[in-house]
């Protein structure tokens, strides 16, 4: 059955996605269907065909060598957002340190940086219940402790907290870049996680950098953003025009300008 099952994936799947990435897909969902029915194979195989992603079928994504739970209330986790994760552990040891992820969907990037940095003191919010749900169950999956609170980052409540660093990957993809995207993305991934309006893509960056400036710790306090390329030096000026001493704008493995550092 196995050959029978690697064939009929590829057929589906290099169709929608290329050989290269239809191989690496059929990688991964191999070990999920051992023993299913073929009733049960179909029934997937249709779901692949209406390009919904593998991931939500199965259920899950790996992140940082981590086992994550996704559902349609999370995005599912991305390599570029393991660069982001890897930068912030290269410039921060293992000293003691309050961590803030703001908009943290499965929580993969609180989780993970707890799991590297056990001395971390280590927080995460999102807007939607549904999706703090999803991350605090891979929380205790992971077996990590973090503290998840849902808030809307656009009106956030008064907090006495002081954070020594702040992360989030916010909503960047303005709604007029709808057309370019694919349908596994735009018909499935929640669309309040991604989109934001073409009269202020930056609304989220702008909102999370006030935040930032009057929450980070003031002696060594960072921000870290997963950035919109085609908006990088955009959020930079705007960033610094905030305050922000040092703005930093990182490159990804491909060259592209995805990460964002900024002191205060």
């Amino acid at each position: 059955m196995q050959p029978d099952i690697e064939a009929s994936l590829m057929n589906v799947l290099i169709s929608l996605y290329g050989d290269r990435e239809a191989q690496n897909i059929v990688k991964y969902l191999l070990p999920e269907l051992k023993n299913i029915s073929p009733e049960e194979f179909q029934n997937i195989l249709n779901r692949l065909s209406r390009h919904e992603p593998w991931q939500y079928i199965i259920g899950k994504e790996w992140f940082y060598d981590l086992e994550f739970k996704v559902t349609p209330a999370t995005l599912i986790p991305r390599p570029e957002t393991e660069e982001l994760v890897y930068q912030i552990l290269q410039e921060n040891d293992q000293h003691e340190m309050n961590v803030l992820d703001i908009g943290t969907g499965t929580g993969c990037i609180p989780i993970v940086l707890k799991k590297n940095r056990q001395q971390w003191n280590v927080w995460a919010c999102d807007i939607s219940g549904d999706a703090l749900s999803v991350a605090r169950e891979n929380a205790d999956r992971n077996g990590v402790e973090v503290h998840f609170f849902q808030e809307n980052i656009l009106q956030p409540a008064e907090r006495s907290e002081q954070w020594d660093v702040i992360v989030s990957n916010p909503p960047y993809i303005p709604v007029q870049e709808k057309k370019l995207m694919s349908d596994n993305v735009l018909k499935y991934e929640p669309h309040l996680a991604l989109f934001v309006s073409d009269e202020d893509p930056l609304i989220f960056y702008r909102k999370i950098g006030e935040y930032a400036l009057r929450h980070l710790n003031p002696s060594v306090g960072r921000l870290y953003f997963e950035l919109n390329e085609f908006y990088a030096e955009a959020t930079r000026k705007m960033l610094q025009n905030q305050g922000f001493k040092q703005v930093e704008i990182i490159s990804d493995l491909m060259g592209k300008q995805r990460m964002l550092v900024a002191r205060k």
